[in-house]
């Protein structure tokens, strides 16, 4: 009797330690569980925290947008709709400085988006645009368009267009190829100033800026930011089919025989400038446009100049199947190899910030300071101006 309550005890006391040792590894479970789940939220605010950045920068990109939007121009065939449809992201870059230009920056957001927004244009869609932009400027220019047109009726067209494949430098022989290079500058002259004076105003608000308290945070998300703005020429802005429009209409006047209102078009661009950028921190910034000052071509980029005006001219005397000429002389290496590093010094700055407000810097200097002077390059006496 003895030996059976003894076993019985000790079947208790065991059942008992059982019992305890399982509620202290269930305690155990759920410390920690909870330790976990407290460590993965912690991480997820951080991650949460360093791409809220991101998501706002990629929330307008559209990865299917791209050079083969469709854009009606049932008017314009083959070289001819391939410079406008270059010109308009031109037009587009134009556009974005003259917007992020004509307003202060509120919040961290607003500056990301313009980093971003500028940091769609890279060296080849830059170089691609100027030149085109360039190339229609020159085809807007009557005494040119009739010089080319007196050589095709005096020497023949193949004769023109071999002479001008041959070398390209043969275009400033054209009577009124020294007036249509003269616009170009002075539009070079204008664009070079309005992009570098919104540079200035960009670095103006940095300094600005730094009362606020949103704009001395950290800034998170660096990796997340860099790669952005690396990715951002694979996003386009659409083109605008009233821009396009607009840019095609002068040249296809004139390659028509008419020279009605060429004048008043010109002049109307030009004063763009001053009356797009409505925000003024400092007016001494605002610099007269070029029409009253003799611009000069750097010597050292006189091909750029002839590929420009040969552009123009193979328009003109509707050469449609030599591709390749055409393809060459629309990209130009000094100006895309100039923008890209400036895109290079741009993600090294990002790099070495740490603050939000350091990012206007960023942008003044290299988005749109360099940039600026890349443009401003094939003026004589632009090369090395700060």
């Amino acid at each position: 009797m003895f030996r059976v309550r003894a076993t019985l005890n000790t079947c208790l006391e065991f059942e008992f330690i059982m019992k305890f040792l399982n509620i202290i590894i269930w305690v155990v479970l759920a410390v920690s569980l909870g330790s976990q789940t407290s460590s993965a939220q912690s991480t997820n605010s951080a991650e949460s925290s360093d791409t809220t950045l991101i998501t706002n920068i990629t929330s307008t990109l559209d990865p299917h947008i791209n050079d083969s939007v469709a854009i009606s121009l049932p008017h314009l065939f083959g070289n001819h709709q391939a410079v406008v449809r270059q010109a308009g992201h031109w037009a587009n870059y134009q556009q974005s400085v003259r917007a992020r230009g004509s307003k202060h920056i509120a919040s961290a957001k607003e500056l990301e988006d313009a980093m971003i927004d500028f940091s769609r244009y890279d060296g080849a869609r830059i170089a691609k645009g100027w030149m085109a932009k360039s190339a229609l400027i020159a085809l807007r220019t009557p005494e040119y368009v009739a010089g080319v047109r007196y050589w095709e009726s005096t020497y023949g067209h193949n004769v023109v267009l071999d002479r001008l494949h041959d070398n390209p430098m043969a275009v400033f022989q054209f009577p009124g190829a020294q007036k249509a290079q003269t616009a170009v500058l002075r539009a070079s002259f204008n664009d070079s100033n309005e992009i570098k004076l919104v540079g200035s105003l960009f670095k103006e608000q940095a300094y600005s800026m730094q009362k606020h308290s949103w704009a001395n945070k950290k800034q998170g998300g660096k990796d997340f930011r860099l790669d952005a703005l690396r990715l951002a020429p694979d996003n386009p802005t659409p083109l605008n089919q009233d821009i396009l429009q607009a840019l095609a209409e002068p040249g296809r006047t004139l390659l028509s025989g008419s020279t009605e209102h060429q004048d008043e078009h010109q002049i109307n661009e030009e004063s763009s400038l001053l009356s797009a950028l409505k925000l003024g921190p400092s007016p001494a910034f605002a610099t007269t446009t070029s029409s009253q000052q003799t611009l000069q071509l750097a010597p050292e980029r006189g091909l750029t100049m002839a590929h420009v005006l040969g552009l123009a001219a193979l328009l003109v005397l509707n050469d449609e199947h030599n591709d390749s000429h055409f393809q060459k002389w629309i990209d130009d290496p000094e100006l895309r190899e100039c923008v890209d590093w400036s895109r290079v010094h741009l993600r090294q700055c990002v790099a070495a910030g740490h603050f939000v407000f350091e990012g206007s810097f960023c942008v003044s200097e290299h988005q749109l300071g360099d940039v600026g002077r890349c443009v401003g390059d094939i003026i004589s006496g632009n090369r090395d101006e700060n």
